[in-house]
């Protein structure tokens, strides 16, 4: 799988830029990957109804993405999953978004 690197554009005005509130009020992230000359449009649940949780875990996912990247999945090998990349250091205490935290 390729390493994914975050292409966004931060809008200082608003403070919920890239953040969805689905139907379940449930906040969600939206954002992009770049890899090997593609692009890939990743949603993530924040697990959060509360806005301000929201914007801080949007702050840490993203801050992690830009350190240490995120694999990206190709359609055939396993289409719309991505995996963030978790330093070993951190795999004992694995941040909130990790798969299976």
């Amino acid at each position: 799988m390729p390493i994914g690197h975050l292409s966004i554009r931060i809008n200082t005005r608003r403070r919920d830029h890239h953040l969805w509130l689905n139907n379940g009020g449930v906040y969600w992230v939206h954002y992009t990957l770049h890899f090997d000359y593609r692009k890939r449009r990743i949603r993530r649940s924040l697990r959060t109804r509360d806005l301000e949780r929201a914007i801080e875990f949007r702050d840490e996912l993203f801050a992690h993405i830009r350190e240490h990247g995120e694999f990206v999945a190709t359609r055939r090998e396993d289409p719309g999953i991505s995996r963030l990349l978790v330093p070993v250091s951190s795999a004992v205490a694995a941040p909130w978004w990790v798969v299976g935290a």
